[in-house]
């Protein structure tokens, strides 16, 4: 039987315990190597589909220092860009005029945040169905549209107590709040109608003179009546059509504005409405009806 020295079986401990490190490294290298590449592919992918924040989970595996040079270089280069183009939303929240940190935030059905600390939330572009609540307010919700590169948009969210005002969102319209509405008729119909009465009672006058008038020439003088006397005739008719046009153009704008007034609200000021314009222009034999509006 022969016996192994000592310090032979030492050595031949040694090389093996080397050559199965060299060997395991040589497996978790290409492993990596592996993963790199994977990681690669992925994140070029997720960044077409506009999923930026998985996108940049992938580039950061395949920008350590254990991958390929040029995988490393290119995910360190896209690392930046994806980082750039993530937006981000500021929300500031606030209830009865004071501001408020506890308030959960969902975004599209998955609670984000259950506090606000005063940093951003990233969010992916696109379309997203917030949701933000707070003890003692109703909650709020909002449709956001977030675009790519847009930092720090800020989003006010404004709550009220039961008993409050009303919640406002981000656009500044009131949720909840309860007003009382009518619509007066405004002091222009008054006087267009007016306008139009009168017109039409000196259309009545101006033609039963001129009609009378009419008749006394035909008994008088007819045919052979004077140039002056027959003016004088025609002139009361032509009074009598500009009097009925004004007061037909009075009585239709009355109407119209009538129909047309704006809803006044208790806590706001009615917005602003267009008058109608009518007038009159006189052309040889009569007039021609102008109206100026909008519907």
């Amino acid at each position: 039987m022969t016996t192994v020295p000592p310090s032979l079986l030492r050595i031949t401990v040694t090389v093996t315990i080397a050559s199965l490190s060299l060997a395991t490294a040589s497996v978790a290298a290409a492993d990596d190597k592996t993963a790199c590449v994977a990681s690669y592919e992925r994140s070029q992918t997720l960044r077409k589909e506009h999923h930026l924040r998985k996108a940049r989970e992938e580039l950061r595996s395949c920008s350590r220092n254990v991958c390929p040079v040029l995988v490393r270089s290119d995910c360190v280069t896209w690392l930046d860009e994806v980082q750039g183009a993530l937006p981000s939303v500021a929300i500031r929240a606030s209830k009865d005029g004071a501001d408020v940190a506890s308030v959960r935030v969902v975004e599209d059905g998955e609670m984000v945040a259950t506090k606000l600390d005063g940093t951003s939330l990233e969010v992916e572009p696109g379309e997203h169905a917030f949701r933000f609540e707070t003890d003692g307010a109703p909650p709020i919700a909002l449709t956001l549209v977030i675009h790519e590169h847009e930092k720090d948009r800020v989003v006010p969210v404004v709550f009220a107590s039961p008993h409050g005002d009303g919640a406002h969102d981000a656009d500044g319209t009131t949720s909840g709040e309860e007003t009382t509405t009518s619509r007066p008729i405004p002091i222009g119909v008054w006087v267009l109608g007016g306008v139009g009465v009168a017109g039409l009672a000196t259309f009545g006058i101006l033609g039963g003179v001129g009609k009378s008038k009419e008749s006394s020439l035909r008994s008088t003088c007819s045919p052979s009546c004077s140039s002056s006397s027959i003016d004088t005739v025609r002139g009361e008719y032509i009074g009598a059509d500009v009097a009925v046009g004004i007061g037909a153009a009075g009585l239709v704008s009355a109407a119209v504005w009538y129909l047309l007034r704006p809803t006044r609200s208790e806590s706001g000021e009615p917005p602003a409405a267009s008058v109608p314009q009518v007038g009159m222009a006189p052309r040889p034999g009569g007039g021609v009806l102008q109206w100026n509006g909008s519907f």
